[in-house]
């Protein structure tokens, strides 16, 4: 007996570790945030993984315990058969990590101290039990229940830290007058703003700009508590949100004179409630904008933000590459993946050229242009700077490998940032075939599945790729549905990109593809 239970703890330890390392992962990725936690676990991808294979074998097995009461001749027998059960999960846990498959968290305090608590817990509980029943009963239950309550629990205190934090990151921006602060918002688009704005500004000035996924009210305060000081000439800051007021909570903190309203979509749709609250609340980088006699940069081509109200008395620039711009690009060509573009501001006409291709960028551009214009940047330094701009790292970045072409866009996933990827991949006309591999659009709440199917319609109507690889779980149904309702042809609805050969291109779209893309690339 004592043997068996000691086989039982023994194998129970990986098991254990890696439901916790997983369920961890889940909840930093979503950021301890109940809502978007919440929203995870009501997808197909969040069910299953609740329900997952080890589940399905688990639940079972702890039903079968329940015959050891009712015949207790049967205890060896259930013990070999949990034995046996938690042998081969233990064994399936260090393939994943021996192939380095193996969900791993961020290292934080945080995560740290409930993680070892936690498992410390579940040893001690396990050597203290001598009943099958109720070890089975705390392997199944025990790691979801501390899960949930690592966040309950933490949450009045992280609050408490949060609320102080958050004060003393407004104190210090407000002391800090040097630097003038520049607050991004949008639904996508917002990182390669503060990326093409920040390079240029860097050219002949001192730059503090929020580092690369920090965009929520902890993270800037953090930055701006440790790094902001008078030394500096700009503070870029990116802000991101998932419901009504925080972008006004954050726009408090930075007291940003300069906005940037970049493209307002779906994104997030299931947490902001519908496109109205979605509206509302990146409108709110105005609020600072106004009250420190600013300027608010708008992408006026954008259908959403153009529904947006404003104060009468803010100054606003619009910008696009539509009519009715204030500040407005004319596209003269894309050659060589060089485009070249007038720019219309106040009167003047500038002829630039940037290694940056697609519409999208050309309206950030546009927009980033129209400000360093307004602060008296020289037109000629302008010239010569997006002639060589970066691309922010995982945005559409072009890579070459073995005569195949690679677009990775795995950085963030967004119905408007698909649509940029794709008419990047429409530049390439000498290739062999173009090929689409895509992940899940997250967030979108009841619309996900219309979403998705009017995607996929629109992919196969136009015949914007040849073949479509679908990495995602929630949608793919949805999806394929469309893509077949637009036409395209199921034998052209791969599973893998095995075959793929010279002079072909793939356009890698959000986090999912990116583990496609590090494949065929041999990275870990």
């Amino acid at each position: 007996m004592e043997t068996n239970f000691t086989l039982l703890i023994l194998f129970s330890i990986l098991p254990i570790i890696n439901k916790y390392l997983f369920w961890f992962y889940v909840i930093q990725l979503k950021e301890y945030r109940l809502d978007r936690f919440r929203e995870y676990i009501s997808t197909l991808q969040g069910k299953k993984a609740i329900l997952n294979f080890w589940a399905y074998i688990e639940i079972p097995v702890f039903i079968i315990v329940l015959g050891y009461y009712l015949n207790p001749l049967l205890e060896n027998t259930i013990y070999s058969v949990v034995v046996s059960l938690l042998f081969l999960e233990t064994i399936f846990v260090i393939s994943k990590i021996v192939k380095k498959h193996l969900f791993f968290p961020k290292i934080t305090s945080r995560f740290l101290l409930t993680f070892f608590i936690f498992i410390f817990v579940e040893i001690v509980l396990f050597s203290l039990c001598k009943n099958i029943f109720l070890f089975i009963l705390i392997n199944l239950v025990l790691p979801f229940l501390f899960i949930f309550l690592s966040v309950f629990i933490s949450l009045p205190l992280v609050n408490k830290i949060k609320k102080k934090k958050l004060l003393e990151a407004k104190l210090r921006s407000k002391i800090t007058t040097n630097p003038i602060k520049i607050g991004i918002t949008g639904s996508y688009g917002k990182s390669s703003v503060k990326e093409y704005l920040s390079q240029i500004l860097e050219q002949n000035h001192k730059v503090l700009k929020t580092p690369k996924n920090i965009n929520t009210e902890l993270g800037i305060s953090d930055l701006i508590i440790k790094k902001l000081k008078n030394k500096f000439d700009y503070f870029v800051v990116e802000m991101g949100a998932y419901k009504i007021g925080e972008i006004e909570t954050l726009g408090d903190i930075v007291n940003h004179k300069y906005g940037f309203l970049t493209a307002i979509g779906n994104q997030h749709l299931a947490l902001f409630g519908g496109i109205k609250n979605t509206i509302k609340a990146k409108s709110e980088i105005a609020k600072k904008v106004l009250e420190n006699k600013g300027i608010l940069y708008i992408n006026w081509d954008d259908k959403n933000i153009r529904k947006a109200s404003f104060n009468k008395k803010l100054n606003i620039v619009k910008y696009g590459i539509k009519d009715n711009c204030d500040a407005k690009s004319d596209i003269i060509e894309v050659k060589k993946m060089i485009t070249k573009f007038d720019f219309y501001y106040k009167g003047s006409k500038t002829t630039f050229k940037t290694n940056l291709i697609g519409t999208h960028n050309i309206i950030n551009i546009t927009g980033i242009l129209a400000f360093c214009f307004d602060i008296g940047l020289d037109k000629d330094e302008l010239k010569s700077i997006l002639l060589n701009i970066k691309m922010p790292e995982n945005t559409l970045c072009i890579e070459k490998h073995k005569d195949i072409i690679f677009i990775d866009d795995t950085y963030n996933l967004s119905e408007g940032g698909l649509y940029a990827g794709l008419e990047a991949l429409s530049y390439f006309k000498d290739v062999n075939r173009k090929i689409l591999v895509l992940d899940d659009i997250l967030e979108l709440g009841k619309k996900s599945g219309k979403i998705h199917f009017d995607i996929g319609k629109k992919i196969g109507k136009n015949k914007l790729v040849d073949k479509v690889f679908y990495v995602g779980i929630n949608n793919k149904d949805d999806f394929i549905k469309g893509l077949v309702a637009g036409g395209f042809k199921v034998s052209n609805i791969i599973g893998d990109l095995d075959w793929v050969k010279s002079g072909d291109i793939i356009l890698f779209e959000g986090r999912k593809s990116g583990i496609q893309l590090n494949k065929i690339l041999g990275k870990k």
